[in-house]
């Protein structure tokens, strides 16, 4: 099965993002007020939600009263990794109660 957002970024990469349009159409759309459509889309599904346009910025850009976002040619991935410490000792402490405990890893995500 096909992801949709990834079959459009595959399509916006190689310079096609304008045969991502619905072909019940049949053509009848500007094809720049498309690509816009589309980009925003794009921008709306991106992995780092802190690089998404809020509802404001996307009426602003679909009536033409802002300029559009940049969108990646390629779509972002998520990249996780950890920090995991380098021994036991690192993580094990004595409680007070005379129990071991150790907190949860650490976990960092990265936008790519």
């Amino acid at each position: 099965m096909v992801n949709l957002v990834d079959w459009v970024w595959g399509l916006y990469s190689e310079g096609n993002i304008i045969k991502a349009a619905d072909r019940r159409l049949n053509g009848e759309f500007k094809d720049e007020d498309m690509k816009k459509l589309l980009l925003v889309g794009l921008s709306c599904a991106n992995p780092d939600a802190n690089e998404r346009p809020n509802m404001r910025r996307v009426l602003q850009i679909l009536n033409g009263e802002a300029d559009p976002v940049l969108v990646p040619k390629s779509k972002p991935t998520l990249t996780f990794s950890n920090s995991l410490p380098v021994s036991l000792d690192e993580i094990v402490s004595d409680g007070e109660d005379g129990k071991l405990s150790a907190p949860s890893s650490p976990f960092e995500i990265r936008i790519n």
